[in-house]
């Protein structure tokens, strides 16, 4: 008596499914969502011009390797966390662009591809994938394990375009192409064999593009991350500013990071962590001083909310920055335009230096330009990721 035939038999299966433009265009996003998510995993859409659109997605299943051609007008596809949680697909998707361009992006990597090239990306993690215009496709989507890499080698692999530009990926990426094309029509035995020869063709593409990338590679990856904790540290410092004890140390800990890492990181882009949280406070007490009115709070108060323990201290590291006391900048912006009447020692200095008396509004014209118009020195900017090492006054 046989059997039941095995899992992977059962999973051979081939579905051709149609968007036609005559479709009503409000019907077009979740009919085509529906329809990927059936043969691959679940999505969400966005057509451009949905009165137009329309899409073909003709779907194979090879026991392990699940193969799709598509043909499709403009879209984005997005998969997010609730899509990842809801199907559990834990496969590695491998797209050969057909014509057409694709963009990719996932795991803060967004890369382009073109006619004939192929990329990796992660079903287990979200992604978006932008077509700004038609485009032919296969997709072929395998058991995340098959590749044969470690957790530590997928991440450099996933999102980068695979072009036949070397050797081995200009002879692989045909033969992978043809046999993706040429598997459905065989009995069984071979179209299992078919499936284990792709698996093979990919994880030997994916090592070689790896080999390929070397020690740079591995290089821009540090750097990206640098990149990332110095942003979670800039917003983590701008959040508690008002902490006194904000340090360093608390910083670091807070990020699971060492203090050596953490200077590291502020080093790079010519500043101290103790300068930049200084720099931070001085401009949100600036531009708090500045808004004036009778009920502001006094200069020590809006010291103190902004985490400077004294007084003293606050007033000379703000003339230092800004070349007046934060009276005279919170004086400066609390009197009338135009006012008539200058402050007395103002006219005193005016005359002694033989200069005409400005008005007000001069005087915050020229405090502003001495200011920047980021509220910062020129040359004391907070550095930011991405951004080259920031210039020293002199």
């Amino acid at each position: 008596m046989s059997g039941s035939p095995p899992a992977e038999r059962r999973l051979s299966t081939r579905h051709a499914l149609h968007c036609p433009v005559t479709l009503p265009p409000d019907d077009k996003p979740a009919h085509w969502s529906s329809a990927v998510s059936r043969t691959l995993l679940s999505v969400d859409m966005r057509l451009e011009r949905p009165d137009q659109w329309s899409a073909r997605i003709t779907a194979e299943g090879l026991g392990p390797v699940q193969i799709a051609s598509i043909e499709s007008d403009p879209l984005t596809i997005s998969r997010d966390p609730g899509h990842v949680l809801a199907d559990g697909r834990d496969c590695l998707m491998a797209r050969l662009q057909e014509d057409g361009t694709s963009t990719v992006h996932q795991d803060g990597r967004t890369e382009s591809l073109l006619p004939g090239a192929m990329a990796f990306y992660d079903a287990s993690r979200p992604f978006t994938l932008v077509m700004p215009e038609a485009y032919r496709a296969k997709v072929l989507v395998v058991p995340r394990r098959a590749l044969g890499l470690s957790e530590a080698e997928l991440p450099r692999l996933i999102a980068r375009p695979i072009q036949a530009d070397t050797a081995l990926s200009a002879m692989l990426l045909p033969i992978i192409s043809r046999l993706a094309d040429g598997a459905g029509p065989h009995p069984w035995p071979i179209r299992r064999q078919i499936a284990r020869t792709l698996l093979d063709l990919l994880a030997t593409l994916a090592t070689g593009t790896l080999d390929t990338l070397g020690t740079h590679d591995m290089e821009d990856q540090r750097a990206g991350a640098d990149r990332a904790h110095l942003a979670r540290v800039h917003a983590f410092i701008n959040k508690h500013l008002a902490d006194s004890g904000l340090s360093p140390e608390t910083i670091a800990r807070h990020h699971g990071i060492s203090v050596r890492y953490l200077h590291k990181l502020f080093q790079e882009h010519g500043t101290t962590v103790g300068r930049w949280i200084r720099q931070r406070r001085l401009e949100e007490c600036r531009k708090e001083l500045a808004r004036g009115g009778r009920s502001s709070r006094t200069v020590a108060a809006v010291a103190q909310h902004w985490g400077f323990i004294s007084p003293a201290h606050f007033s000379r590291v703000f003339r230092a920055a800004y070349g007046m006391s934060p009276r005279e900048w919170q004086a400066l912006w609390r009197e009338p335009v135009g006012a008539a009447h200058e402050r007395a020692h103002d006219r005193a200095r005016d005359r002694a230096s033989g200069r005409p008396a400005e008005r007000a509004d001069e005087r915050r014209a020229h405090a502003a330009a001495l200011v920047g118009p980021a509220g910062a020195l020129m040359d004391d900017k907070p550095c930011a990721p991405g951004q080259g090492r920031a210039r020293r006054r002199a």
